[in-house]
């Protein structure tokens, strides 16, 4: 910040002075609308907002540093993308911090997805310590593709002095962690343990298919990749297991990534007449509520997710200066839930 502003609270008329525009185009680029901005101007106007500081937040900004106290009990959640809110697995957890949070007497002042504080006026706004006393950033590591995301995840962690990573780590900052690597290795293993040769991997593209290839290797088991496929959710897991029938390579067993992953793989099996687990074993990653109910039930390793939000809320409460602690991961313990879909009874 420019001498000539430092000190004092930052208006829209300092940020239009600043960029060289009226105070009507900067009300413009924060509302974004009800006129159009060319994109250059709006990106002078975004520049300022961001080498000021500019806060939107009137009420925030009349607070003095002597008042940081009021925001010390409030929270923020920063989300990788949109899809996290339609995820049942993500649902779990976010419920569980919810809960955890309630009961330490702290309180979520915002659910965000990352790419919202591209916008240095909503970062001002939210990423302040008169707004929140801490952060949990989730599985972000899914999103940072450039050196811009990047440095804004920095911004994020020097701004705010308790920071805690879910689901993936940053160099300082304290993490809570499911070992993906061996959650597979659970899951194929026993696959293999069931008498199964040739077992197919269906999942995230992530440490998984490490845990899946060492289980395969210590078996002396076949690889193909031929046997390998990327999907996310249950239609890229139909699509996918649709790929492996159709191509003719044999399998008996497939390692879905997910349980979401596995309700496709166990649509498409049922679609083409291969009977679960008579003919193919099935096994998979997480334990959502629907993997008991599924036709047949879901042989799935638990993934703690109720432990992972309590981890986060007391790392987050814990009463040590964060900046000055070391680094440290938690990695919640997973456990394999045999059901009907990988063993005959």
């Amino acid at each position: 910040m420019s001498n000539e502003y430092s000190g004092k609270v930052i208006t829209q008329d300092d940020v239009a002075h600043h960029a060289g525009v009226s105070r009507s185009i900067v009300s413009y680029v924060i509302n974004n609308g009800p006129r159009k901005v060319s994109e250059q101007t709006r990106s002078r106007v975004l520049a300022a907002i961001k080498e000021l500081g500019y806060r939107p937040n009137k009420h925030a900004q009349m607070l003095s540093a002597a008042e940081d106290t009021i925001a010390e009990k409030y929270l923020g959640i920063v989300l990788a993308a949109n899809y996290m809110f339609k995820r049942p697995y993500y649902g779990s957890i976010l419920a569980s911090m919810h809960e955890y949070a309630h009961e330490k007497d702290w309180h979520i002042r915002f659910i965000r997805i990352f790419d919202d504080f591209s916008n240095p006026a909503l970062f001002n706004e939210l990423i302040h310590p008169h707004e929140i006393g801490g952060v949990i950033l989730l599985g972000l590591d899914q999103v940072l593709h450039t050196p811009e995301d990047s440095a804004l995840v920095e911004q994020i962690v020097q701004r705010v002095g308790r920071v805690v990573c879910v689901e993936w780590e940053w160099p300082g900052v304290p993490a809570i962690l499911f070992d993906r690597q061996n959650a597979a290795y659970q899951a194929t293993q026993h696959l293999l343990a069931t008498g199964r040769a040739a077992v197919a991997y269906i999942g995230p593209n992530d440490r998984r298919v490490q845990g899946y290839q060492q289980a395969l290797w210590e078996q002396a088991a076949p690889f193909d990749d031929r046997r390998l496929r990327f999907a996310v959710n249950s239609r890229s897991g139909y699509e996918c297991c649709e790929a492996i029938v159709q191509s003719g390579v044999g399998f008996d067993a497939v390692c879905a990534g997910t349980d979401e992953v596995a309700v496709g793989v166990l649509h498409c099996l049922h679609k083409y007449g291969l009977e679960v687990p008579r003919q193919v074993g099935v096994s998979s990653i997480d334990n959502l509520d629907i993997a008991a109910f599924t036709i047949p039930a879901l042989t799935t390793v638990d993934v703690p997710k109720r432990d992972i939000g309590f981890h986060a809320i007391e790392t987050l409460v814990a009463s040590y200066p964060h900046k000055s602690a070391s680094t440290f991961a938690i990695t919640v313990p997973t456990s394999l839930i045999i059901r009907d879909s990988s063993v005959t009874r």
